[in-house]
């Protein structure tokens, strides 16, 4: 956190009563209390005040105390002192300072999101902190750059691999606001979450499109999804927010899938987007890429992840509009910054390459050769018996114990297995 600045005014009288030997009383009352404070610091020097005296009189009365003492230190100066116009007119209050930068950290958290901001006020700002697994990793991080407060925290939805990792954050640095939709969840990581809230003391909102967070000089931070609360599917009820730093933009979508996406009209054009449901096939469809119109794309997913994530299709869509992907599976973390109109990145992209597609051949027809698989890998739930692409919210839900994999639909039909209602493959 940067340090409040120190106004002109108390600049002034902390050098003058230092020259004649006293202590300056920096509290928000200082001014009205100086009378007393100058009747036992100060009575061989001036004469007592009336209550009513201003602070013009005080300035007055000390310069005249103090002017031999500054004539020993510097032979210059003259024995008569011109108070500078801008010390009486310079109003006593707080001005917002900017750095001229704001990084945006994109946390390396496997199979999960977690996004860590420097805010060019001097605050910090996290969206979700992964799998439990990952608090540690997430709150080193954080640490080593230097922040022992986060002032608001983003809870997109209440699924693990988002939520998980909030306890142990929240229960680690100073947390002033919280932020998290009315979503519900039954799950005991999301009441794990809600504890730790409270226990932090934090600043609690329930927030909806529309809502913003913060909105000073050129820094907006708006909450623009959901719309509505979706009681059937949480990845629908993420968080989605818009930050705006002068020129740049950022849009962070949680794991918001077609249905949300398609509910957002306002502007939503931005440099950098956080690609929703870690490259799902169930979001970041055309519609939703044209509205948005990223120059870059940033997906956070784990190395070889069950579910398939990034799908093919989601980085040909991608690809197809010439917008360079970054990924945390390929590339660990991934650090944007940004001066309010340039964007600099710590990696190069990821390189696309279309995956490889098998022509079965006539001699292979003819000698029965088998084909190698091309494309999708189907989840099984082998409780259910029902078959599921990788991508199906339906999978978040299911126990690892009862999840199998193929690549040979037919023969999961044939096994007795019936697709998923949901995804329908």
């Amino acid at each position: 956190m940067k340090r409040k600045p120190i106004s002109l005014l108390a600049i002034f009288l902390s050098a003058s009563f230092l020259f004649s030997g006293c202590e300056l009383d920096t509290s928000t009352d200082s001014v009205s209390s100086s009378n007393a404070k100058s009747e036992t610091s100060i009575a061989t020097s001036i004469e007592e005040s009336e209550s009513s005296t201003t602070p013009q009189e005080i300035l007055e009365t000390t310069e005249q105390t103090t002017s031999s003492a500054t004539e020993a230190v510097t032979t210059t100066t003259s024995t008569t002192t011109t108070t500078p116009a801008s010390t009486t007119t310079e109003p006593d209050v707080e001005i917002t300072e900017f750095s001229d930068e704001m990084k945006v950290h994109f946390i390396d958290v496997d199979q999960g999101d977690s996004t860590f901001i420097e805010l060019p006020n001097g605050e910090a700002m996290l969206i979700d902190a992964g799998e439990t697994d990952q608090a540690d990793k997430v709150v080193t991080y954080i640490y080593t750059q230097g922040y022992d407060t986060i002032d608001y925290v983003v809870a997109t939805h209440a699924h693990s691999d988002h939520i998980g990792g909030l306890p142990v954050v929240l229960d680690s640095f100073n947390i002033g606001n919280f932020y998290m939709t009315s979503a519900v969840a039954t799950t005991s990581i999301y009441e794990d979450m809600l504890n730790a809230v409270d226990e932090s003391g934090a600043a609690v909102h329930n927030v909806m499109a529309g809502d913003v967070i913060y909105n000073e000089a050129n820094l907006l931070i708006e909450v623009v999804a959901p719309k509505v609360i979706d009681s059937e599917e949480q990845n629908n009820n993420s968080i989605v927010v818009k930050l705006t730093y002068g020129d740049d933009k950022f849009l962070f979508t949680g794991d918001a899938e077609k249905s949300e996406e398609d509910g957002i009209w306002t502007n939503i054009k931005c440099d950098v987007l956080k690609v929703g449901h870690h490259g799902s096939d169930s979001s970041s469809s055309s519609n939703f890429l044209k509205k948005v119109e990223p120059s870059y794309a940033v997906i956070s997913c784990g190395l070889h992840n069950s579910y398939g994530h990034p799908t093919d299709d989601v980085l040909k869509r991608l690809d197809d509009r010439n917008i360079d992907v970054y990924r945390t599976d390929l590339q660990g973390m991934i650090v944007f910054t940004s001066d309010g109109s340039n964007i600099s990145v710590n990696v190069n992209p990821s390189e696309y390459t279309p995956p490889v597609t098998t022509i079965t051949t006539t001699v292979q027809q003819e000698q029965n050769t088998p084909v190698e698989d091309s494309g999708t890998t189907y989840v099984l739930n082998t409780n259910s018996k029902k078959i599921h692409y990788a991508s199906c919210s339906s999978v978040n839900d299911m126990k690892e114990s009862n999840k199998a994999f193929t690549n040979d639909y037919d023969q999961a039909i044939a096994d007795g297995y019936k697709p998923c209602g949901r995804c329908k493959p």
